[in-house]
């Protein structure tokens, strides 16, 4: 098996051309999250698995938006509050999974891949803005399913097989598929673009289909301090372009919390 490394995207200045979307941002935006607003967050959330705040503008904002939809205690932060904190630290550089404490590109992919019960919701706050760079990358993992299925059905085929991928390291490492597919639609996407991925041989031929098509599909935002994403994990798939100066961001993981008056939360963004 093969390890996963960065794609071989067209680059400017050594870093991966972006298609900017300053939309994407506005057309996801839902302002307030108290009572009505909730309840608006609950329903993007099940109709496109993307929903972009403002007014985040401290950690405890960040935590108290983020007890609101998720449980977070499954995978708590060091950072004030249990999140997770995310910046240069100078630190992480030569390490494997160190790639997002660094001010390097991070690569498309979703939170928590190398764990079999990955959060399914993830928030991405800024707090400090770099001064160059630093955006934050989004693709949509159903629209890229869809488009796989119609350009290389024998991709998405083998791409969506139970083995298709070999995610984490020692004796927690697992198999699972890229597109997991129940119904005949997309239920999850799981990814990573590191040593902790690798590529058996009967997949193998069908990365470079897999990191072309994620070059056509990601989009990039520019996120202001106090400015969010939350972001379905089963759906959206996530990055950053490499940054210079103090850039700092919050993130918040967990599970979906039942929308208020109910026990229960809909099947959110997998049909």
């Amino acid at each position: 098996m093969s390890s996963a490394h960065a794609s071989a995207a067209p680059k400017i200045n050594g870093q991966p051309r972006q298609r900017r979307s300053p939309r994407l941002f506005k057309a996801h935006l839902v302002t307030g999250w108290d009572g009505d607003g909730l309840k608006v967050i609950v329903e993007q959330l099940e109709r496109t698995g993307l929903v972009t705040l403002t007014g985040l503008t401290t950690a405890q904002d960040v935590a108290d938006f983020a007890a609101q939809v998720m449980d977070t205690s499954p995978y708590p932060g060091a950072g004030p509050y249990g999140l997770h904190g995310i910046c240069d630290t100078r630190e992480h550089a030569h390490r494997i999974d160190g790639a997002v404490l660094t001010r390097g590109p991070v690569d498309l992919h979703t939170c928590g891949a190398t764990l079999r019960w990955s959060p399914r919701l993830v928030l991405l706050a800024c707090a400090q803005k770099a001064r160059t760079g630093g955006e934050v990358l989004l693709a949509d993992g159903r629209a890229l399913n869809v488009d796989l299925l119609r350009s290389r059905p024998d991709a998405a085929q083998a791409l969506s097989l139970p083995r298709a991928a070999y995610f984490g390291s020692g004796t927690q490492a697992f198999f699972a598929p890229v597109f997991k597919i129940r119904a005949g639609r997309l239920s999850a996407v799981r990814l990573r673009q590191d040593g902790f991925l690798r590529w058996p041989e009967h997949t193998q031929p069908y990365v470079p289909v897999l990191r072309s098509l994620l070059a056509r599909h990601q989009q990039a935002i520019s996120l202001r301090s106090g400015e969010a994403v939350l972001l379905d994990n089963a759906r959206w798939l996530h990055g950053r372009t490499g940054f210079t100066g103090n850039r700092l961001f919050y993130r918040a993981e967990g599970q979906l919390l039942p929308p208020p008056g109910s026990e229960t939360w809909p099947e959110a963004s997998t049909g």
